[in-house]
């Protein structure tokens, strides 16, 4: 069963703009008001996930969650509870949602999980009930109301990702990789920072539309697909270039950003065991307008997101729990996979 829903004002201004409200449309008509057993089935197997939400400052904010297979749990159809054992990077978000409770509001929460080997990619939007301490540890669990959960196209992902379903960087470069970030400014692009940038295949793009609906989106590339550049008179916080391609034709993430004209990025390296949440003024750009030198890195790109950061956060930890299961993970399903071919070739 699904449910028609209608464009935001930003979705339609961007589909009117790019001409894919046939197609747009088309894919509305995936999305259903409550999880799937496909979507309840996908959840229980992710041991990370993407979270996006407001701080206390109404900054949009995103956060790479990681944990065990069940750390976000299915309680009914239109039910997600989520276990944050450390939610130090996740305190501002909380924060937030402790307000937005306390007064009444309504808060929302993006949620976004991705299984690299089978390039499935779920999208996961809604309202937060309540927010509850653990008795004899300092997780938080946090009652969300599903509103809105769909699947993404499977197509141009990259499945071989280091750190995370294939091996990574010796540890004393991952050590060495992390340190550069975490002395790196927290209100501005760094050098350090630049250079981490350049370097990754994946990010997260967190938007939000004008009702606060939050939500994630993935993007992809060779290494430099991002476009960063260093602080200057015009833009003090610097100013993060992201290609846009042709997809669906829904432009969630685009309209959003020309509702709200807000976004983040979380950029993950999993070899490094580090992330970069980075948010600030987000416009959209026509290839066409930016220099001849930026086109050249984005290529087939329709569009281009530029965003002036205004906020870097640095997330890092031992993810190796999380990792490894994800490996583990990679492994079987690609060994399964081919047993399958090879079955079918005999």
């Amino acid at each position: 069963m699904s449910t028609q829903t209608h464009p935001q004002v930003g979705q339609h201004l961007a589909r009117t703009r790019w001409g894919t409200h046939e197609s747009g449309a088309a894919f509305d008509r995936k999305k259903t008001p409550y999880l799937t057993e496909r979507a309840q089935e996908f959840i229980a197997q992710q041991a990370k996930c993407v979270i996006a939400g407001l701080t206390p400052h109404n900054e949009l904010d995103g956060v790479l969650m990681l944990g065990q297979p069940g750390f976000v749990q299915v309680l009914d159809e239109s039910t997600c509870l989520l276990h944050l054992e450390n939610q130090d990077r996740a305190s501002g978000i909380l924060q937030r949602l402790h307000h937005a409770l306390s007064t009444g509001q309504i808060a929302w929460l993006g949620l976004f999980f991705m299984c690299h080997p089978t390039r499935e990619r779920l999208c996961v939007q809604g309202t937060v009930e309540t927010l509850s301490s653990g008795s004899s540890s300092p997780s938080i669990a946090v009652r969300l109301h599903v509103r809105e959960a769909f699947f993404h196209c499977s197509k141009y992902i990259r499945t071989r990702v280091a750190g995370l379903t294939v091996p990574g960087l010796p540890s004393s470069q991952q050590s060495e990789s992390r340190q550069d970030l975490l002395e790196g400014s927290q209100r501005a692009l760094s050098e350090e920072h630049c250079r981490f940038l350049n370097q990754q295949v994946l990010c997260f793009l967190c938007t939000m539309n004008q009702e606060g609906r939050c939500a994630v989106n993935h993007r992809g590339g060779a290494p430099g697909f991002l476009t960063p550049f260093l602080p200057s008179k015009a833009t003090p916080g610097g100013v993060i270039l992201l290609p846009d391609y042709a997809g669906n034709g829904a432009f969630e993430a685009i309209g959003n950003i020309l509702e709200t004209k807000q976004a983040a990025l979380v950029v993950p390296n999993y070899a490094a065991q580090v992330a970069l949440s980075i948010s600030g003024a987000a416009c959209v750009v026509e290839p066409k307008d930016v220099h001849v030198a930026v086109t050249q890195r984005c290529i087939g790109a329709e569009r281009i997101i530029a965003l002036a950061v205004q906020r870097v956060e640095v997330q890092s930890g031992d993810w190796s729990a999380t990792l490894d299961y994800e490996c583990a993970r990679a492994a079987s399903i690609w060994t399964n996979t081919h047993a399958a071919s090879t079955c079918v070739l005999k």
